[in-house]
């Protein structure tokens, strides 16, 4: 049973903003889930029954911000459903049910990496002004990292929604450092590493984190139809780490958040 309740309600477009190559930030008006939402957790973002007549399931996406009433989402399109959804205008209505899955889990951490690979980069936009990170006093790092200067979300964004000065790395080093972004993972004095970003990625951090010792938590991104557990289609090979016994988790239900020791990789 969740512990935590999930809202459903048409949500109202209030800004919409290009802050990269097909890249969109959207703000929404969502007051329940705003209030609920915390750094790892997505909504699913679709458009009910007035969608009909054109097939579109609820995409996840992450929440990347609490302002007030409402929360930001960072739309990249990939395909014709993210597309739709990155061109909305401020007063469409979309229906949004959330907050889902899980959040990272700052256990006392004091010194936070967070490694972020393309839209990997929304959850760690809401993170450093979480309150209760505020509350613990840590510092958080945060590494950034893209094809290369077109695809960057707006540095100044950035530091309007964090108050950090990302460290950004692109791939063609049209910007920032180049290389991808696990070359700049410097784990010394790290507490906890927060990752979100696409599997190749993912995989290179959680290899260095357990080399090193460091906790390490991995924010998956997995296609989803439903978003609660119903369609068992985002099911995962993980393992329990005290016992060894093998199985599947569900990214929408178990996670997305999973310590990185959980990851049958």
């Amino acid at each position: 049973m969740r512990a935590q309740q999930i809202f459903r309600a048409w949500s109202p477009v209030r800004a919409r903003q290009q802050v990269a190559e097909d890249t969109y930030w959207l703000e929404l008006e969502a007051a329940e889930i705003a209030a609920a939402a915390a750094p790892g957790q997505f909504v699913m973002v679709g458009f009910g029954m007035r969608g009909w007549g054109v097939p579109f399931l609820p995409r996840p996406n992450s929440v990347a911000a609490v302002l007030g009433e409402r929360i930001g989402l960072l739309i990249r399109v990939f395909g014709g459903g993210s597309r739709r959804l990155a061109g909305l205008r401020p007063e469409d209505e979309v229906l949004l049910l959330g907050p889902l899955g899980t959040r990272f889990q700052l256990g006392g951490a004091k010194a936070v990496l967070c490694v972020a690979g393309g839209v990997g980069l929304a959850p760690f936009l809401l993170l450093p002004r979480w309150e209760p990170l505020k509350r613990s006093g840590a510092e958080v790092r945060l590494l950034y990292g893209e094809r290369g200067a077109a695809a960057v979300f707006d540095p100044d964004k950035i530091r309007e929604l964090t108050g950090l000065d990302p460290e950004i790395w692109t791939e063609d080093g049209s910007l920032g450092r180049q290389g991808r972004v696990t070359a700049g993972l410097d784990l010394k004095g790290v507490d906890l590493v927060l990752a979100c970003g696409p599997p190749p990625m993912l995989k290179a951090v959680r290899a260095l984190a357990l080399e090193a010792g460091v906790p390490c938590q991995l924010a998956v991104e997995e296609h989803m139809a439903c978003g609660v557990g119903t369609c068992i289609g985002c099911a995962i090979e993980t393992v329990d780490p005290e016992t060894g016994e093998a199985g599947y988790s569900l990214v929408c239900s178990d996670g997305p958040v999973f310590a990185a020791e959980r990851l049958r990789w």
